[in-house]
């Protein structure tokens, strides 16, 4: 999934896209049909992955670091009541 660190996901989703109508208008246009159903079957994969990654799998990761950060609160805020009470209960 991190295949293409040089350009955003949003862009790749877009450049991708654009490939893969590019290569349908060929598969039109000419009489090149097997590199062209390759070509097409390839850019449908990218175009489906970065959509995917863009719509599920960004926003996911972005979740799971705020859990992660408020659980690291929580556990912080545990071990700060435990270290009171152990001062407390002499």
């Amino acid at each position: 999934m991190e295949r293409f660190l040089a350009i955003s996901p949003r862009s790749q989703f877009w450049l991708f896209n654009v490939a893969l109508a590019l290569n349908i208008l060929g598969m039109v246009l000419t009489d090149m049909w097997l590199p062209m159903v390759v070509g097409a079957i390839i850019t449908t994969y990218l175009s489906v992955d970065a959509l995917v990654r863009l719509r599920y799998v960004l926003p996911m990761k972005k979740e799971i670091r705020e859990l992660r950060h408020e659980l690291e609160k929580a556990r912080r805020q545990l071990r700060e009541n435990d270290t009171e009470r152990e001062w407390q209960e002499p």
